[in-house]
């Protein structure tokens, strides 16, 4: 399947600011399961721009600019082929393991998982249901720094809250699972979801649309939780309020759509 993406960011800023330091996540990675056939990048003109690596072995879009500014723009764009998500990985690294912290486990936790057979994909999908049954997608109710135990007793959230939720599950049965942040099929904003490893790949679970996340989804970042891969980091010097527009629009390429 080949999918355009286009991934635009606004940030506008009052009043001006200097010094102004970016690291962005806004480039798709280059998986076993997802080429690059084709991106672009283009920023505001005041800023020099690089492209990098963290420590997760997420592409970056370093920059910055010392001039004053009361906006900052940048777009990302391109096609991206995808197959079947999988990805080939024999040493999951131990940290997938670990609550983080936005992903403790706590009793509330514990108590939601549902009865487990020890088929790893199975049981995610039982995990999936789980998730996607006590939660009622609600925007505006969390925050970026919304734990997964609150959500857990709040009961409503957004998709970052719902990937949160299942990676506590996850790692509190013993698998290994990340957070992913990305894009999907449609318009509107960035996605989040599930990475778990059944022993020999790493498989994707949506417990937002209570789903296994097999085609449709392009892969920005991952990380233990929404902390290690957000798409927008940075510093400036000022005092200012911030106004964002962000607009994602993903689509499948016609010939895809013709079968062709």
């Amino acid at each position: 399947m080949k999918l355009s993406y286009s991934y635009t960011t606004r940030v506008t800023f009052c009043p001006s600011v200097g010094r102004h330091n970016i690291l962005l996540r806004c480039l798709p990675a280059r998986e076993a399961f997802q080429h690059v056939c084709s991106e672009t990048f283009d920023i505001t003109g005041d800023f020099w721009s690089w492209e990098d690596v963290d420590g997760f072995g997420n592409r970056v879009m370093c920059g910055g600019t010392c001039e004053r500014h009361s906006e900052l723009a940048y777009t990302s764009r391109g096609v991206v082929e995808t197959s079947t998500y999988c990805i080939p990985d024999t040493n999951p690294h131990p940290m997938y393991l670990l609550p983080s912290r936005m992903t403790e486990t706590t009793r509330e936790i514990l108590l939601l998982l549902p009865a487990l057979k020890g088929d790893i994909l199975g049981d995610c999908m039982r995990i999936v249901h789980a998730v996607h049954q006590h939660l009622e997608y609600t925007p505006g109710v969390t925050a970026m720094d919304t734990t997964a135990r609150e959500v857990c007793v709040m009961r409503k959230g957004v998709c970052q809250d719902y990937a949160h939720l299942m990676i506590a599950m996850c790692r509190a049965a013993g698998m290994h699972a990340r957070y992913v942040c990305g894009m999907m099929l449609g318009e509107g904003s960035t996605h989040a979801w599930v990475e778990v490893h059944d022993g020999q790949c790493w498989y994707a679970f949506d417990p937002t649309n209570d789903t296994a996340a097999a085609t449709g989804y392009i892969k920005l970042a991952h990380g233990r939780d929404v902390c290690d891969c957000a798409v927008n980091r940075g510093s400036f010097i000022g005092r200012a309020e911030e106004v964002m527009q962000i607009s994602v629009v993903t689509e499948c390429l016609e010939e895809d759509l013709k079968g062709g």
